[in-house]
């Protein structure tokens, strides 16, 4: 730690300045947009009577002459601060603090509100309190750290200097409350379902596993609620949902993390048309009503684009989607066949399964050439345990994926509730995992679930919706981890204010048993 910093709170405590001995709370008034929003018709050089207090993060100071200028940072954005000779001067606090303020100080400022003759909504300073001090200099570049592994391991250095970043992820909890919103007037009922689970299940994906030592039994981490929340529809919780966060033990890339969140929904008496004029909904009116358009610019691949969220959206079949790339029909191809147009495209596929070849033929042809919203309907039945049956041709199933802009960001279905059947998939999933040897990822035999099911779950549509991604495509972020507030990454070594300056760790143990 340099010797400015340990002289500085040196001085302060002299002075009986010491934020973190007299700072206890600050009343705030106003904030930086709001003031700006309101005094924007204010002619330039003139001052009002009307006094606010504010705080924030200090970000630049300006000496000109006998003015310093001062950029503050609130949650809303930035307002400048205007500290004239003739009013610090004779004010010894004043003087004291503005002599001693520097870059990353959060302090609180009352004064009256003017407009520089250059035109600039500011704050007339008339009194400053320093509330905390940046111990740690603030790197401050103007898009935010640029090591990738800082950017990570100090997240919150990147969300306090990335206006992108910060703007995403205030956006994620809107769009949540947006979506809260429809659903609660639509009379669902918003529940938590448990996430260490006995049989894990709503998902085909490889689970965490960890271990309540009172009951001497492994559990698994919750891969998805979707089991848990249809048993609340056998309960008779006919429109239930949650915003969850779930768990899958698998890759890390720019469109996978091991934690993340997605909203699930299930309707009584509704089927999976129901659930994706529900999808439409929830998206395309939260996008309105955060972003202010159903269209939207967003950058993909160094371009900008406009994605149109207006509805209806396109639906299209999951092999209508890939013929019509191919141009050539693969309908009524035996296994065989698809392996070996996967293989001639590169495409490698391990699964024994004739659905999983062509969803990953899909995932290469298809999913890269999608903007607009798309719902991909018919998914093969055999990939698909917890879906019905399509009505019309029992080789595929009333299932749906969402896709925008080259991400998959929903999955839904009419949902299987005939438990006969259930616990037959559930059996060829079992054969298919020791096919595989393991490594499959199949549904697990969950045979209370199946055992609610014979208690009697109504026709029922359900949806699950990836929030992450669909941030991702919403804010032109790059990595579904730009748009996760905290990410794991390993521990560090590091080397603490209070190691480095002892006295100073010393001082404040006794300022506090002294005050005991």
């Amino acid at each position: 730690m340099s010797f400015s910093i340990e002289a500085k709170i040196k001085e302060l405590i002299r002075l009986g300045l010491d934020p973190y001995h007299v700072a206890y709370k600050y009343v705030v008034t106003s904030r930086a947009e709001d003031i700006k929003a309101k005094y924007s018709d204010l002619p330039p050089g003139s001052e009002t009577e009307d006094y606010v207090s504010i705080a924030g993060r200090v970000w630049h100071i300006r000496r000109h002459g006998g003015i310093i200028f001062i950029d503050l940072y609130d949650e809303t954005g930035r307002i400048q601060l205007v500290a004239r000779r003739d009013i610090v001067s004779g004010n010894s606090k004043l003087e004291s603090i503005v002599r001693l303020l520097d870059k990353g100080d959060i302090i609180g400022v009352k004064g009256k509100i003017i407009k520089t003759k250059t035109g600039e909504v500011s704050v007339l300073v008339n009194d400053i309190d320093i509330l905390s001090i940046a111990w740690r200099p603030i790197p401050f570049h103007e898009f935010g750290v640029k090591d990738p592994e800082q950017r990570y391991r100090e997240r919150y250095i990147d969300i306090m200097l990335n206006s992108k970043i910060r703007r995403a992820i205030v956006s994620l909890y809107r769009v949540e409350m947006e979506m809260r919103r429809i659903l609660d007037e639509k009379g669902f009922i918003e529940v938590h379902t448990p996430k260490l689970q006995p049989i894990y299940g709503g998902a085909l994906a490889k689970p965490f596993v960890t271990r309540i030592n009172t009951l001497d039994m492994m559990v698994y981490l919750s891969i998805a609620p979707e089991t848990y929340l249809k048993r609340l529809v056998v309960a008779g919780l006919f429109k239930v949902y949650e915003i969850a966060v779930c768990f899958r033990n698998e890759d890390i890339d720019t469109t996978h993390y091991p934690e993340f969140i997605q909203l699930e929904a299930y309707q009584a008496f509704a089927d999976w048309n129901d659930m994706m004029n529900l999808t439409e909904e929830l998206i395309a009116e939260s996008v309105k009503r955060v972003y202010g358009d159903y269209k939207l610019e967003v950058e993909r691949g160094g371009e900008n684009i406009v994605i149109d969220f207006s509805r209806p959206w396109k639906r299209i079949s999951l092999e209508e989607s890939i013929e019509g790339v191919l141009n050539t029909s693969i309908r009524g191809k035996s296994r065989e066949e698809l392996r070996e147009i996967a293989s001639s495209l590169g495409v490698e596929v391990r699964d024994v399964r004739r659905g999983k070849i062509l969803e990953k033929l899909f995932e290469k042809l298809v999913v890269p050439k999608t903007t607009n919203p798309t719902f991909v309907v018919l998914f093969p039945r055999d990939i698909s345990p917890l879906a019905r049956p399509y009505r019309e041709n029992p080789d595929y199933a009333e299932r749906f994926e969402l896709y925008i802009n080259g991400l998959e960001i929903a999955n839904g279905y009419t949902e299987l509730n005939n438990p006969i059947l259930q616990y037959y998939f559930f059996k060829e999933e079992e054969e298919l995992r020791k096919l595989a040897g393991g490594e499959a990822e199949i549904h697990p035999m969950d045979k209370d679930y199946i055992r609610a099911l014979e208690y009697g779950l109504p026709p029922t549509g359900g949806v699950g919706i990836g929030l992450y991604r669909l941030l991702m495509v919403l804010n032109s972020l790059p990595s579904i981890k730009d748009i996760i507030p905290f990410t794991i990454t390993a521990p560090e070594d590091v080397k603490l204010v209070s190691e480095e300056l002892q006295h100073l760790l010393e001082y404040y143990l006794k300022l506090g048993s002294n005050k005991s």
